[in-house]
């Protein structure tokens, strides 16, 4: 049986900030290299 490595990190976008100054959070799932990047419609401020 194959093992696979699977790996989930969560990020903040902060080259793109919103009027009010917060910043996309990110995720982006790796599966054996192979990569997904989605935006969860979540937004935080980036000094936190």
């Amino acid at each position: 049986m194959k093992r696979s490595l699977f790996n989930v990190l969560f990020f903040l976008k902060k080259t793109k900030l919103l009027k009010n100054g917060e910043a996309f959070v990110c995720m982006r799932i790796t599966v054996d290299g192979m990569q997904v990047e989605n935006n969860i419609r979540k937004s935080i401020d980036p000094s936190l």
